[in-house]
């Protein structure tokens, strides 16, 4: 109640101060100044709006993808079966790092076998580097799950009691 008081006193006061104030003298102009910094601040909010509206389309058909590929569908089933949001998210914590670094290992095999001018079909360079990717993808997976739980559990642990504590 005090704070509804208080605004509605603050809002009758600088309605009184706006009223009291005197109008500006029609003789001033326009400042250039003032009209170049507001073209420049327009310009700015409207780069950082393009942009978001770039992000939001990205993560929209990335998110499309995710979905349409079944990633995101059986983390969440794998969530729901296990009853655990924890699991789910590790499902699809590993089935996005599978599905990222699998065209990043037929890349990079497609490089070395391009580099040291080898004899490898297409086909092949499309099967060996989806493997490699997706056991690359994996074992950083693993590693990064295991780095989480390990942080996990040590700022998890209760602080211990000092043994040099003086008693008296």
């Amino acid at each position: 109640m005090k704070r509804a008081i208080t605004f509605l006193f603050l809002t009758a006061s600088a309605g009184l101060c706006a009223v009291e104030e005197t109008p500006i003298d029609p003789s001033d102009d326009f400042s250039p100044m003032m009209l170049a910094i507001t073209l420049i601040l327009l310009a700015v909010v409207l780069i950082i709006f393009a942009i978001g509206i770039v992000l939001a389309i990205i993560i929209a058909v990335c998110c499309l993808i995710l979905v349409s590929l079944g990633i995101v569908s059986t983390a969440a089933l794998t969530g729901i079966l296990r009853q655990k949001f924890s699991s789910g998210l590790r499902a699809l914590h590993y089935q996005l790092c599978a599905a990222v670094a699998l065209p990043a290992g037929i890349v990079a095999f497609w490089l070395g076998v391009w580099l040291f001018s080898s004899d490898i079909p297409l086909p092949a360079i499309l099967i060996i580097g989806s493997a490699a990717g997706i056991c690359a993808g994996l074992v950083v997976a693993f590693v990064l799950d295991h780095a989480v739980g390990l942080a996990y559990r040590h700022f998890k642990r209760p602080p211990t009691e000092s043994t040099t504590a003086i008693e008296p």
